[in-house]
């Protein structure tokens, strides 16, 4: 029998593959690519800034409109307060010290809302029933701005969001609403006034 060949026999060899290996490497490389993709997102973000453009310059004059200067200084991402002030002169800026903290945008609504019950207004050229002061804000931002505080604050501008009420959707009809919807937009280098 020495000479002899044996052949092994398998008793119960099961056909059916173990997948759980595989559906943990694949919920792995899933997990993987989630994390990454956020962390580059955040980067991104970061990343945004206010466009190169020209330094504030003085703008030409509108007759009959009133010009309101907003001035928009520093950033939210060094995390040291101020975190960012916004300023009409002559009034001194308002900061904002916290990450909700809308102190600046809460004043910033209260300004313009004398703004808008003081000066002459027009009818809506599109129909909307509002009536839309004849006024131009201009907003000059600084280079450590970010653009998406720049975007808050042309929120606030069209009072489309109530930062008494943690910048949340207005539920108002359009004529209620204190819209400015003449914007001019400049840039400054920092220290710049």
């Amino acid at each position: 029998m020495s000479g002899k060949k044996r052949k092994k026999h398998f008793d119960s060899i099961s056909d059916e593959l173990d997948l759980v290996p595989l559906i943990d490497v694949c919920f792995l490389i899933l997990l993987f690519f989630i994390l990454c993709g956020r962390l580059t997102l955040d980067q991104r973000t970061e990343q945004i800034t206010v466009p190169p453009t020209k330094t504030a310059q003085k703008l030409p004059e509108t007759r009959g409109w009133e010009r309101v200067v907003v001035n928009v200084y520093g950033s939210t991402q060094n995390g040291k307060p101020p975190r960012n002030s916004i300023a009409m002169p002559p009034l001194l800026p308002w900061y904002s010290d916290k990450v909700d903290d809308y102190t600046g945008y809460q004043r910033l609504r209260q300004e313009l809302n004398k703004v808008h019950d003081k000066v002459e207004k027009y009818d809506d050229p599109k129909g909307t029933g509002m009536k839309l002061p004849k006024a131009i804000i201009e907003i000059r931002a600084d280079a450590e701005t970010e653009y998406r505080v720049v975007q808050e604050i042309q929120q606030v501008l069209s009072d489309t969001i109530d930062p008494f009420n943690n910048m949340l959707p207005k539920n108002v009809k359009p004529a209620e609403l204190k819209s400015f919807v003449n914007i001019d937009f400049t840039t400054r280098k920092p220290g710049e006034n």
